[in-house]
């Protein structure tokens, strides 16, 4: 199964913190920034625009705004009154709190939508993870031969 994306504003160091928190528990769901330019081509593919929203892609669909709130609550097992109520908050707050925190007011755009084509070609190499391989291709290089003159920059213990 491909990962879900949340799409979130990565510009903002509180933002960021959260979008981690929130998708380090959930291990199907991984943060991707608004800002990206891979998010940008879906958001044209899909709405032929590129408003500012708070969106979860899931399979074939975008949740966007309320119902991203209910998406992932509802993968967090939330009890359904609190669900209830976060989503009816979203599109009451988001507007006053998009102005003040993001300088911009979210796009007025709240549902869940099916993925077009054009948006779902875009989502081909976000959605697979990228494998680290563990045996090095390159045999002519060894250990002896690391060049140390860039472990000046590697933190030692006194450091963390």
């Amino acid at each position: 199964m491909a990962d879900s994306l949340l799409v979130y504003d990565g510009s903002n160091p509180a933002f960021r913190a959260a979008a981690a928190t929130v998708t380090c528990r959930l291990s199907n769901i991984r943060p991707i920034r608004w800002e990206s330019k891979s998010v940008q081509q879906i958001l044209e593919a899909q709405f032929n625009a590129h408003p500012f929203v708070f969106a979860l892609i899931e399979d074939e669909t975008i949740y966007v705004g309320a119902a991203t709130i209910r998406r992932i609550l509802e993968e967090y097992n939330a009890a359904k009154p609190l669900v209830e109520t976060l989503e009816g908050l979203y599109p009451v707050v988001s507007g006053p709190f998009g102005r003040v925190v993001h300088g911009r007011e979210p796009a007025d755009i709240n549902g869940s939508f099916s993925l077009k084509p054009a948006a779902e070609k875009q989502l081909v190499s976000l959605r697979q993870r990228q494998e680290i391989p563990v045996e090095a291709t390159d045999t002519e290089n060894t250990d002896s031969e690391v060049d140390e003159s860039d472990s000046h920059d590697m933190p030692n213990e006194n450091d963390v």
